[in-house]
């Protein structure tokens, strides 16, 4: 199976085209503002390397969120758009999920919080079964004053989306995350975590995929 992987929602761009379970061909960029702009010529040349035609793609994978609002729109949209087009599937990956692969050895359950930018984080904790990953729990939003009372009681991976005016800095500074077997990720790791969802079913395939964003209660 060929796919086509696409990430947006942390705002930078990846690409990556694979064939089963070798990587084809990969893009990233840390331009974080022209990532509409540059989305078609930069997959054309992904797909030039590869020597891969767009019809010769059988699925689309795209990192659905939550995450950047914009990012998480212009990758949705470019996605949909394409699976429309070659009538193919879209398999979606929550950006938690996604996350949570940079932690491979840990054997208690731990979450995973995401900030974006303000001082609020989306959780979901996440355990390995049989060396499965599995989310054991949905995606909350949750404000920090309210998660830095259980920080202490299980462990936790904190990633966090920069804003170019981060004004809440400060309040994460004295926070202590668990260290990730892996720094950072991108499309080559979404491609994985799709590929291990749908051969785990825990992924399925869908004819177009929707945004996730998650309201908190109040």
């Amino acid at each position: 199976m060929i796919r086509l992987s696409i990430d947006t929602a942390f705002e930078q761009l990846s690409l990556a085209l694979s064939e089963d379970d070798s990587i084809l061909a990969q893009y990233h960029s840390a331009d974080r503002r022209r990532n509409a702009s540059v989305m078609f010529q930069r997959l054309e040349d992904l797909m030039n390397h590869a020597g891969i035609k767009p019809n010769a793609i059988d699925a689309f994978v795209i990192n659905q969120g939550p995450g950047s609002y914009t990012g998480v729109r212009i990758g949705m949209a470019f996605v949909n758009t394409l699976a429309q087009v070659f009538e193919k599937p879209v398999l979606p990956v929550n950006s938690l999920r996604l996350l949570a692969t940079q932690v491979s050895q840990e054997e208690d359950p731990f979450r995973v919080m995401l900030n974006c930018t303000r001082e609020e984080l989306f959780v979901a904790e996440f355990e390995y079964q049989q060396g499965i990953l599995k989310q054991i729990t949905p995606i909350v939003l949750h404000h920090l004053e309210e998660l830095k009372e259980q920080m202490t009681s299980k462990p936790f991976l904190l990633h966090r989306i920069r804003g170019s005016h981060d004004r809440w800095s400060s309040s994460f500074e004295d926070i202590e995350s668990m260290a990730p077997d892996r720094s950072g990720v991108n499309a080559t790791h979404l491609d994985q975590a799709a590929a291990d969802g749908v051969r785990n079913d825990i992924l399925d395939f869908v004819p177009s995929a929707h945004p996730l964003y998650i309201k908190r209660d109040v």
